[in-house]
């Protein structure tokens, strides 16, 4: 039967326990990471050509809330999708599960600050600290090569 006549509950419940089973499956891969491929995968999801802090001639350097740079929640959003927080199915597991990401993200954010391939700052309207590619890890994202930029030295 379509939605029309009564499943769109149920399609909805099936959607929801696909997104569930993907955000799991997706905290657990990125779990399974070393440091320097997390941070790899944050560096191209957050400031590669698609992610949120791609354009970077938008970010502006702290102050009011005005084109900051993205947060790690934002980055998150780019491992795993949100879902709809005013759901009825939306559990506190599940909210707890989007942080873990986040953190998961801060993580190799931090890699990433320590490299000098980003950088931090705080729009202070906004009450979250932001990030920004550094000319550094625009042009490693650049070459492809920001994997080895984080890898220790071996000296």
């Amino acid at each position: 039967m379509s939605p029309i006549f009564g499943h769109k509950d149920e399609e909805n419940d099936e959607g929801f326990e696909q997104w569930r089973r993907a955000t799991l499956a997706e905290f657990d891969r990125l779990s399974a990471l070393s440091p320097v491929d997390l941070a790899t995968e944050v560096m191209v999801k957050g400031f590669g050509p698609d992610g949120p802090g791609a354009d970077d001639d938008s970010i502006t350097l702290g102050q009011a809330n005005f084109n900051s740079g993205p947060t790690a929640n934002d980055i998150s959003y780019h491992f795993a999708p949100d879902w709809d927080s005013r759901s009825p199915e939306l559990t506190s597991e599940d909210l707890m599960l989007r942080g873990r990401i986040a953190k998961l993200v801060a993580e190799g954010l931090q890699e990433l600050e320590h490299a000098s391939l980003v950088r931090c700052q705080l729009h202070t309207d906004m009450g979250y600290l932001d990030w920004a590619a550094t000319r550094r890890g625009r042009a490693a994202l650049e070459r492809g090569e920001v994997q080895g930029m984080l890898q220790p030295s071996r000296g």
